[in-house]
């Protein structure tokens, strides 16, 4: 473990508190899982059409794993698609040839 000092508003650190008490685990633990928590931004673009309200965050967010595995399968999915423009490009090439 890396020990960190972070400055927390007074609101902040009575949530902390709180949640730490009403769960019995530590003010340190609480900070760790709302980290883990967050996700992590593999689209930089992506975040960007979002910021600049372009894009509509799914209304439900899940882990990362979840995100993930969501994407991989999204990505298999199109993989087997075959798409129409280059179907179009390949039979011109091909009546040219």
């Amino acid at each position: 473990m890396v020990r960190k000092q972070v400055y927390l508003a007074p609101e902040q650190e009575a949530k902390l508190k709180r949640l730490a008490r009403a769960t019995g685990r530590s003010e340190a633990e609480i900070i760790r899982e709302a980290l883990d928590a967050l996700p992590e931004s593999p689209d930089p673009v992506l975040d960007a059409l979002w910021r600049q309200g372009m894009l509509e965050p799914p209304a439900v967010v899940g882990s990362p794993a979840q995100a993930d595995a969501a994407y991989r399968r999204y990505l298999q999915r199109i993989g087997r698609r075959q798409l129409g423009l280059s179907q179009a490009v390949l039979a011109e090439r091909k009546d040219r040839g």
